[in-house]
């Protein structure tokens, strides 16, 4: 049975609605989009309005204008209104655009889903004009009246947007995140177009109060894209920088490189023709080359310092630095694709891999320096390092020492360089090196690369004197070791079995196949199983619950819980032959892991279940107040995101921080120093304690603002992951805020739980014992310390444990 269906051609409007619909997706892209039209008429001052609240935006510039003609082509409606545009290309020369738009749909897609009017005056004509068009149709064409001019430049103003499409409405983001994307649509393009000024200010609060209430941003005319930058982030970031200018073939790239390390990568800006880009594979590559380097531990800081070590032991993720750059990628038009997406911002590239191998040369060049890489990697790829006109506002008297000695020939070397420092014993040749007192890495004057990374040669790495590989002991100092009553060891040898498995006869006879040191893998984050798992022979599925029926036996050594656990081979996965006659296994537990465990839950938990109660609005986290306020310096940057952004402040205050006086906050002017003192009154009381040491509190804020810079920074809805956790209980049900956590915040809950845990060497008595494995099996994950490791350490035969201990058990336990 056949079926014939018709083909039916879709309708003017619908035709309309489903491409506007697709071209136009938010607020923030209609401005983009109004933005980028004001930029290719040659505009050199852009003023932007947003009022998220009615739905509209404005954008004003002085640029060329859109003559009378243009703006009847204009509003002749869905169909013939479309694709008019003053940057019309052939089929040919769509090969070579250099404009931001060229489709010529834009306006129309607006005029279709807003209401849109358009004020408009050249040059030469002696009267603006406007149009005013909604769902397609023209409302109005004549003499300006609310948008009058009176020189040349054009107005677009938007009103309704999206009024036919309600979903579309009821997902976008709120005012305040809708506001902040726009303010970093406009910097960066402020980046790229220094010599254009820029205005962004929210109607909603100029409506309410004055007009300076609602100023977003202002960045004036700079001279460069550094001053650019300068201005609107303030010059911590920019105190240490090289610029960049590069070029290799038909490629080129422009721009600058900080070594300053920031918290987050909101100061990344990677474009293509002064297009910004979406993430991509160039970001990733410039990502790895500087994780690669020692550039995360070595870069400056704000205030312009560094070191080699810190004299606080710190969390190894909390010192780690990003990047700052601003690069342009200069590529022929006809090499680039990037009608892939509306927003034009996703981008296909003819050759990448000379692009990529161009970049990556740059960062290599750039980190080589800079002493953040040794400049191997670049000799073994064979990079060439290309010509480039730098300019490094750095003081190199301070970033390198010179050393030589004098050496007798014949005779072993051995060279042990520190930053600032150098010391021989025994040289046998004059040799001079370059030491970086900022990372410590050196390099011999003598080598075909230099430290200003101009070329690539191979570093040889000098070897310690007496380093090397060492054999058995000889029998005679051994004798001798044992002769001689300095070198006694008082404390007793622990008894050890055997590394390797081997066969253990049980009282009928019958081999056992054991292995003495099985290793351990924990599954994945949130299970309460451990398994164990060194060879086929042995296999063992622990539960939290064994836990609770486990046997104290006694303390092992000051350092571990000795207990017996009773397994059912059926449930366990374990064989028969694994486990004594009664089905017991003993197992080792690590005392201050396990003490460790039970101390960070117990944090976790207060401080956890105070989050999701605010989030309910039934409490919050019990805070310290502070009298008076404790004073942080942030960047300027960072301040204005505080004070402007409720949803930032409303994320502080979930986890029990609040600030004083951000409402006093001004953006101050390009010649400050780039910071601003802001002041914190409360803090969680459970680490209060440790933020008031050093820069613990400055660290958590400024963290915590990186991190709500690049997600999201709004309260969770916790009806949706309710199912996704599968947590039910009351005592667990802490655990599904540790996704929101800040990760200071649990580096410091961390320390605290493990610099108050019980220590090895530490005596407990049986009861404590006991008392510490009961309440370490009510813990949510007790196979693993606050760090990561294992509790558990050891599994056992008691037999094979017992048979090898006999001899010596008193003095064992």
């Amino acid at each position: 049975m056949s079926c014939e269906t018709s083909l039916n051609q879709l309708s003017v409007e619908t035709r309309a609605k489903l491409r506007s619909a697709q071209l136009l997706t938010s607020l923030p892209q209609v401005v983009s989009e109004l933005l980028q039209n004001s930029l290719d008429a040659g505009a050199s001052q852009i003023d932007i309005g947003v009022d998220c609240e009615e739905w509209s935006c404005w954008v004003r510039d002085n640029g060329a204008g859109i003559s009378k003609a243009g703006l009847t082509m204009i509003g002749k409606g869905s169909e013939e209104g479309r694709y008019n545009t003053s940057k019309a290309y052939t089929p040919a020369s769509l090969d070579s655009v250099s404009t931001f738009g060229f489709r010529g749909e834009a306006l129309s897609s607006m005029a279709e889903l807003c209401c849109l009017e358009i004020s408009s005056r050249t040059s030469w004509s002696s009267e603006s004009w406007s149009v005013i068009l909604k769902g397609g149709k023209s409302l109005y064409s004549g003499p300006s009246i609310r948008w009058r001019r009176e020189t040349a430049g054009t107005v677009v103003c938007v009103r309704d947007a999206f009024y036919s499409l309600p979903i579309r409405r009821q997902s976008h983001p709120s005012s305040a995140k809708t506001i902040d994307a726009i303010k970093q649509e406009l910097e960066a393009y402020a980046l790229m177009f220094s010599c254009v000024s820029f205005t962004l200010q929210d109607d909603s609060k100029s409506r309410e109060n004055a007009s300076s209430k609602g100023h977003v941003l202002r960045v004036p005319k700079t001279r460069s894209m550094l001053a650019a930058f300068r201005h609107m982030y303030g010059r911590a970031l920019t105190e240490h920088v090289e610029e960049i200018d590069a070029t290799s073939g038909n490629v080129k790239v422009e721009g600058f490189m900080s070594l300053v390390g920031a918290r987050s990568k909101a100061h990344q800006y990677l474009y293509i023709n002064k297009h910004p880009i979406s993430f991509c594979d160039l970001h990733r590559l410039i990502d790895n080359k500087f994780s690669n380097s020692t550039f995360l531990k070595h870069a400056y800081d704000e205030r312009g310092e560094t070191s080699l070590r810190s004299s606080v032991r710190r969390s190894p993720r909390k010192g780690e630095k990003k990047p700052i750059y601003v690069l342009n990628l200069v590529i022929p038009t006809r090499l680039v694709d990037n009608c892939l997406e509306p927003t034009k911002s996703a981008v296909q590239i003819e050759d990448k891999n000379v692009v990529t191998r161009f970049l990556s040369s740059v960062i290599d060049s750039f980190l080589i320096r800079h002493s953040f890489a040794s400049g191997k990697r670049g000799a073994e790829e064979g990079y060439d390092s290309p010509l480039k006109k730098r300019k490094v506002s750095i003081d190199s008297d301070s970033a390198n020492v010179l050393a030589s000695r004098k050496a007798e020939p014949n005779e072993a070397r051995a060279v042990f360089i520190h930053p600032g420092n150098i010391s021989e014993d025994n040289p046998k040749m004059d040799e001079m090196f370059i030491v970086n007192a900022r990372t410590g890495n050196s390099y011999s004057q003598n080598s075909s690369y230099g430290i200003d990374g101009t070329n690539t040669a191979r570093v040889n790495r000098i070897p310690r004197k007496g380093s090397t590989c060492s054999g058995p002991m000889p029998d005679w100092l051994q004798d001798a070791l044992i002769a001689n009553n300095a070198f006694y060891t008082t404390q007793l040898k622990i008894p050890s079995l055997s590394l390797f498995s081997k066969k253990v006869s049980d009282d009928q006879g019958s081999a056992l196949i054991h292995s003495t040191h099985p290793s351990f893998c924990a599954r994945p984050f949130g299970s309460p199983y451990l398994r164990s798992s060194s060879s086929d022979h042995t296999r063992t599925r622990f539960h939290k619950r064994d836990l609770l029926k486990a046997q104290v036996i006694n303390q092992v050594d000051r350092k571990f819980i000795a207990c017996l656990v009773h397994l059912d081979p059926s449930t366990h996965g374990q064989t028969q032959n694994n486990l004594a006659a009664d089905g017991s296994t003993l197992i080792l537990i690590d005392q201050h892991a396990a003490d460790e465990r039970v101390r960070v839950e117990r944090f976790l938990s207060e401080i956890c279940s105070g989050f999701l109660q605010h989030c309910q609005g039934t409490g919050g986290v019990d805070v310290s107040d502070l009298s008076p306020p404790v004073p942080i310096l942030l960047t300027r940057h960072e301040a204005s995101r505080l004070a402007a952004i409720e949803e930032v402040q409303s994320a502080f205050d979930r986890w029990g921080v609040r600030f004083d006086g951000l409402t006093k906050l001004t953006s101050g002017d390009e010649a400050s120093d780039g910071y601003v003192q802001v002041f914190v009154r409360t803090i969680p009381a459970i680490v209060g304690d440790k933020l008031l040491m050093n820069d613990e509190l400055q660290d958590l804020v400024k963290g915590y603002l990186g991190t709500l810079e690049s997600e999201e920074a709004y309260p969770p809805n916790l009806s949706q992951h309710n199912d996704v956790d599968n947590i039910n209980d009351d005592e667990s049900r802490w655990l599904k805020a540790l996704r929101w956590c800040p990760r200071e915040l649990l580096d410091l809950i961390n320390s605290k739980a493990c610099r108050g845990a019980v220590m090895f060497n530490d005596p407990l008595s049986l009861e404590q014992c006991e008392r510490l494995v009961r309440h370490l099996a009510a813990t949510a994950f007790p196979f693993q310390c606050a760090h990561g490791r294992l509790v558990s350490l050891i599994v056992l035969d008691p037999r094979l444990f017992i048979s090898a201990l006999l001899s010596d058990l008193p003095s064992f336990l």
